[in-house]
């Protein structure tokens, strides 16, 4: 069967490879229908992501598809059930996993940066990584359901309540997405972008408050809004070690910062113990996938706002050169297998 691997920094293609088959009683063989590329998947093309760095690896955490064969002991799935993957395992035996934090459990694997991904024609897991979808969610929007789960955990993570303010630095995929799930949770958004491609998506998904701050000064007009006392979270999805002090500044007191951007973070401790802060870190998911599917119909009406393009699996190279390029009007990008679109 084919699948995409990267060999080496920008240096990819497609490749024969067996095809994987059940190689344990509770093993799920997923034909792949549909792939999102992320940040993450970038990272590991162009050679920066430090768990993928100098070897070979076929990428994609984001994806779904239609079972075709289960193990014996596999309860919950039957062959032709539509599942998305959850792309974390873990060892159910350290600290982290004892208290359920998997996420964070000290040999965490995840599929498509420190082992095989989903960019491939069939796929084989253990039955706990796939999850069933409705008919009424399509292979498209399947692919967002990851991301959203994302979304969700760091919401989880800084116990977001409906009272809440908050504001978001970046209106990539990620940041779109976890305004959208904190609007739908009742919070206050802010969201503060400076692309004019990601600021139109912003608003045409229907956040409240778009802040293009590259024209409007950003702490004043959030402190207009929050009237003077300033958000109660602001989620870092740009990554932009700059912003921190900012936004260390700009928090209420007992306010919450959440890094959610996988890069370094720096700012004055003083500061945040003057003003009684809580630094709240998040990292992949956990328990998120049931919700996230249960509740996806909100999410439906912006998904094809979200993904701005769609590639035939055949044309992987041409996503992951158009996905390097950052455009400001890209967002999503999925690929889809067989041949056709919905």
């Amino acid at each position: 069967m084919k699948a995409f691997m990267i060999e080496d920094t920008r240096f990819a293609g497609f490749i024969e490879v067996e095809e994987p088959q059940i190689c344990s009683p509770t093993a799920v063989k997923v034909q792949v229908e549909s792939v999102g590329i992320c940040g993450t998947d970038i990272k590991i093309y162009e050679g920066h992501h430090s768990q993928s760095m100098g070897q070979k690896r076929i990428p994609g955490h984001e994806f779904a598809g239609v079972v075709t064969e289960i193990g014996e002991q596999v309860k919950g799935l039957k062959k032709g059930d539509r599942v998305v993957h959850e792309p974390i395992s873990y060892c159910g035996q350290c600290y982290a996993c004892l208290k359920g934090e998997g996420n964070v459990c000290a040999q965490v694997k995840v599929t498509g940066c420190n082992m095989s991904g989903g960019l491939e024609e069939y796929f084989v897991s253990d039955e706990r990584q796939w999850h069933r979808i409705p008919d009424w969610i399509s292979w498209n929007e399947a692919a967002l359901i990851e991301p959203y789960t994302i979304a969700a955990q760091v919401c989880a993570r800084a116990e977001l309540a409906p009272e809440d303010t908050l504001l978001i630095y970046g209106a990539g995929p990620i940041g779109l997405m976890l305004a959208d799930t904190a609007v739908h949770m009742g919070a206050m958004v802010m969201i503060s972008e400076i692309s004019d491609g990601r600021l139109r998506m912003a608003r045409e998904i229907g956040i409240p408050y778009v802040i293009d701050s590259t024209r409007d000064n950003l702490r004043e007009r959030v402190m207009e809004l929050t009237g003077g006392y300033g958000p109660n979270i602001i989620a870092d999805c740009a990554g932009i070690v700059q912003l921190d002090e900012e936004a260390i500044d700009m928090l209420s007191p007992c306010g919450r910062f959440v890094p959610v951007a996988a890069v370094p973070f720096m700012f004055d401790g003083y500061k945040a113990m003057r003003k009684q802060l809580k630094i709240v870190a998040s990292r992949l998911q956990m328990h998120q996938f049931a919700p996230v599917i249960s509740n996806f119909r909100q999410y439906q009406e912006h998904a094809d706002r979200i993904i701005t393009d769609v590639f035939d699996f055949k044309d992987t190279k041409k996503a992951f050169a158009l996905a390097g390029q950052r455009r400001s009007e890209t967002g999503k990008i999925v690929l889809r297998f067989n041949k056709y679109m919905d």
